[in-house]
């Protein structure tokens, strides 16, 4: 497993373990608490050294792409994490000497298409470093190792002939930063998939923008095209989803537009009757006899039959379906509620039933 590789490679790495440590050397200035998934494994003298080799393993895919590895100078700690359940996203390196990206317009193209396998060569650009010029031109990062990395959001950003340009046009003028370590794939990418269809939220205040991630996932629409078929316990169905007017670009690589969401609508904000304060809504009667928002809701019941040895009813007795004799049972309910009970005591199909009807 990977937290196996890492303790060989930290031994390799002159890590010092924990039960060969004494006190005087954790309190040293110059030491650093080695932790991986959270265990004190041991202390290291050289933290940065260890930090470069460590990525470079990882980068020459002698370790998983997802294992993350955190300095924490302050604290004086390395942190190393292989668990699962960590979100992780892909960005591009950055050379730290040129400030230029390590990945080339021939490398974006080989990764393109398909290998002589049939397979997407997207893997060769972080599994097989081997292949490219400049090495690996990915890292993949979690919320924890991204608080010490220096992000650009784009590649103008730290492009040194656009600086050179700007300070000349104003002696004043300092780039943001000469230490960038990544830069995003697209600014874009920092936003996740619910975020990343809500249109135009840079016009949005930021707590908006959060309760609609989590409410985007409540959305009704279409959600399976089999639906008809499936045995879902609960579904509901939009019998008129509509493409959105306003869309975002993520939405067109997700596909969004071919299972959709929701119903375009006219909103008017006007005063009106008073009876539309604060979050409530005076909704046009005609378009909901149009079918405005109309939906299906979908349950499946199950139940089944027992023979006189299994049934927990009593040895002597079986449960089969059938149209209830009102002289045989007891217990009966209105002789209303068995009447769309078919011969075999199942309701058929495409019989209108009510809350009251029975039906097995």
């Amino acid at each position: 497993t990977d937290q196996i590789r890492i303790l060989e490679l930290l031994d390799f790495c002159e890590t010092i373990r924990l039960e060969e440590v004494s006190p005087a050397m954790i309190s040293a200035s110059s030491c650093t608490k080695v932790f991986l998934n959270g265990n004190w494994i041991g202390v290291h003298e050289e933290p940065a050294k260890l930090v470069e080799e460590l990525k470079t393993f990882r980068n020459s895919a002698e370790l998983a792409t997802e294992v993350s590895i955190v300095r924490a100078i302050a604290e004086r700690e390395l942190r190393i994490y292989t668990d699962a359940g960590r979100v992780c996203r892909p960005l591009f390196i950055v050379d730290r000497e040129s400030q230029t990206l390590k990945a080339r317009k021939r490398d974006i193209r080989a990764c393109q298409g398909e290998d002589a396998n049939g397979k997407s060569p997207w893997t060769r650009i972080f599994k097989e470093p081997g292949d490219l010029k400049n090495g690996p031109i990915i890292e993949y990062l979690d919320t924890e190792e991204e608080e010490t990395a220096m992000i650009a959001m784009l590649v103008d950003d730290m492009n040194s002939t656009l600086r050179r340009g700007n300070m000349e046009e104003d002696p004043t003028y300092r780039p943001y930063s000469n230490t960038y370590t990544h830069c995003e794939i697209h600014p874009s990418m920092i936003l996740g998939i619910c975020a990343s269809v809500i249109p135009f939220p840079d016009h949005n205040q930021s707590p908006r923008n959060t309760y609609q991630s989590a409410m985007g996932k409540q959305a009704m629409g279409i959600y399976a095209s089999n639906y008809s078929v499936r045995m879902d316990t609960l579904a509901h169905v939009l019998h008129y989803p509509q493409k959105p007017l306003v869309r975002t670009q993520a939405m067109k690589h997700m596909h969004y537009t071919e299972l959709p969401s929701g119903v375009n609508s006219v909103v008017a904000i006007m005063v009106y009757t008073g009876y539309n304060q604060e979050d409530s809504l005076i909704m046009n009667q005609g378009a909901i006899d149009r079918g405005f928002m109309r939906s299906t809701f979908f349950r499946t019941l199950s139940a089944e039959e027992k023979d006189a040895a299994s049934s927990d009813v009593g040895s002597l007795r079986a449960e089969t379906f059938e149209v209830p004799k009102r002289l045989e049972c007891q217990g009966l309910g209105e002789a209303s509620q068995y009447d769309k009970l078919d011969l075999d005591g199942i309701v058929a199909p495409g019989v209108r039933v009510s809350g009251a009807d029975v039906l097995v």
